[in-house]
Parts: C-alpha cells; sequence; structure tokens
C-alpha cells in the first residue's frame, strides 16, 4: 500500500465527523467526551496528512473540499455504526449487566423475569446476563452492557469519561437490628447517642455510619469503633439477622426483611432520626451505547420498577 492510499488515524476521522455533524470543535468534544483540544489537533493532523484545510478557524465551519470529504467520511462512518448494531442484535437480545453484590441478591435477581415479559417484542425475548461483583466494568473493553451500583455523593472515582449515568434512586440509609437484640437492651433506645453507643456493623469503613452521624448534628469523629466489619451490604445484614449489632441500610436492601420482622428499623424513642441520604443507586453505560434500544428499555424499566414499589 503506498502512502497515498493509506488511511488517516480513525480517531482523526471520527473527531472530524463529529466536527460537521454538531458544527465546532468545542461541541464535536462535548460529544465525544474528549477535551477541545485533542480534537483540535486531530483536525490539524488530519489537514496536514490530506494537505488540504478542511475547517475554517475564523467562522469555525468546514471549507468547500471539507464539506465533500465529510459527506462521504461521515456515511462511511454511520455505515460501520449501522453494521456494529446489526452485530449486536445478532446477539440474540442479550444484555450483561454488572451490578453491587447486596442490591443483585436482595433486589434486582427475583425482578428480572418481569423484565424479560415486559420486553419481549421483535427482538425475541431478552437474556439478562447478570454479573454480581463489587469491581466496575471497563466498558471500553465490553465487558459489559450496563452497571448498576450505589455511587456516594461527592466521590471523583463515581465520574468516568465516555460513561453516562443515570441516577436510579436516592434512598434514606437507617438502621437496622434484630429483635432479639433490642430485646436485651434494659430499656428501649431514646437519643441518637444511645444508639451509636450499641455495637455497630460497618461495611467496608467507617465512612457510612460517619456520614449518618454527622447527618444527626453529632461529632462524626467520636464514633466508637465496630463490632465487626464486612466488605459487603448483604454480609452487614446476615450479620445483623444474627444479631451482632446494627447495621446502616436501605429499603431495597431490607424491604423483604423489615416485612417478616427478621430486622426492624431502630428508631430512637426520645429524639426521632432525621432522614439521611449519602448517596444513589446509578445506572451506567458507555455513551456510545447510550440508545442502544434494549438498554432504554432496560433503563426505563428500571424507573417503573422503582416507582411501583414507591422506593
Amino acid at each position: 500500500m503506498s502512502a497515498s492510499d493509506r488511511l488517516p488515524p480513525f480517531a482523526a476521522l471520527r473527531a472530524f465527523a463529529a466536527v460537521g455533524e454538531v458544527g465546532g470543535i468545542r461541541k464535536a468534544a462535548d460529544a465525544l467526551s474528549i477535551s477541545h483540544a485533542i480534537v483540535s489537533r486531530h483536525i490539524s493532523a488530519l489537514e496536514a496528512e490530506l494537505g488540504m484545510l478542511l475547517l475554517d478557524r475564523r467562522s469555525g465551519q468546514l471549507t468547500e473540499a471539507g464539506q465533500a470529504y465529510h459527506a462521504r467520511i461521515s456515511a462511511a462512518i454511520g455505515e460501520m455504526e449501522e453494521a456494529t448494531r446489526a452485530l449486536r442484535a445478532s446477539r440474540g437480545g442479550v444484555l450483561t449487566i454488572w451490578c453491587s453484590p447486596g442490591l443483585s441478591l436482595l433486589w434486582l435477581a427475583r425482578r428480572l423475569p418481569d423484565f424479560a415479559a415486559r420486553a419481549q417484542g421483535a427482538l425475541g425475548r431478552p437474556v439478562i446476563d447478570l454479573r454480581s461483583t463489587d469491581s466496575e466494568p471497563h466498558f471500553e473493553r465490553n465487558e459489559a452492557d450496563g452497571d448498576i451500583r450505589y455511587l456516594f455523593d461527592n466521590d471523583p472515582a463515581t465520574s468516568l469519561r465516555g460513561v453516562r449515568t443515570d441516577e436510579l434512586a436516592r434512598p434514606p440509609v437507617f438502621p437496622v437490628a434484630a429483635p432479639e437484640l433490642l430485646a436485651r437492651l434494659p430499656r428501649p433506645v431514646a437519643t441518637v447517642d444511645e444508639l451509636v453507643n450499641l455495637p455497630l456493623i460497618q461495611e467496608n469503613s467507617a465512612s457510612e455510619w460517619a456520614g449518618w452521624l454527622a447527618a444527626q448534628g453529632r461529632d462524626a469523629t467520636r464514633l466508637p469503633p465496630p463490632v465487626a466489619r464486612y466488605g459487603q451490604a448483604h454480609l452487614t445484614l446476615a450479620a445483623a439477622r444474627a444479631g451482632q449489632g446494627l447495621a446502616l441500610s436501605n429499603h431495597f436492601l431490607v424491604a423483604e426483611d423489615l416485612a417478616s420482622g427478621r430486622l426492624v428499623q431502630v428508631e430512637p424513642t426520645a429524639e426521632p432520626a432525621r432522614a439521611v441520604t449519602l448517596g444513589a443507586y446509578a445506572f451506567r453505560c458507555a455513551r456510545a451505547r447510550w440508545s442502544d434500544p434494549l438498554l432504554v428499555r432496560f433503563r426505563q424499566w428500571l424507573h417503573r420498577k422503582i416507582a411501583e414499589e414507591g422506593i
């Protein structure tokens, strides 16, 4: 292949196509979730390789040559995108969803047949390949189509380049315990201070209890050592059911325990605790997959299911 036949880098072509589609370098950068400096470098490198000006920097519009080139490049990229969509459709409507273990075990897994029944249509009966894991997928490696987990507020690690996030629910968190543990106390818990001096079960660290305590107007640095620490929410609840201590949870995880009486919400009698939210459950997927029909159906079903259950 001669130098004249060699294609420019695809990243440069995609950046050029985006500039022509949305009308400008900064808008293209936003659409591609990269910096405008990178888009600008791609355009300059493409112009240098082709030996022709494609973008008028003063007006921000494509030149005449740029318009002609863009018409063919954008059509070629559109064909590649359509081929990719067709290939994904050939998977037979399978969605690989990663989810945090507590939510997948205690809420999501038992509701998935409802999604399959409601979403059944032109693509057949969709299949969810559910992976219960604390790890977050690398969407750029196609490890997962979507991911659901609890994202703590103000956690910078929850903002990922090239990923879109859809907040599903922001449930309040509250202390729960086995009724047998509370029955062993000399008297009912009257204040927040009495509550946090009971045996506390932590998940990964003291941060959740500290956040809850701070929201009650207390000094979070005075949190006592835990009676136990477990790495996952469903394990803290198993320990709470066994009477080891109090755990923080939300209605997604403990609704059935509360209904059955295996756990009870611990509410101080003389000083009702304030409602506290520390974060939200969210659905995430690659920005490029946001409009995938099956993913759209799945996101809509999640919102509908949550609304139906009044969580």
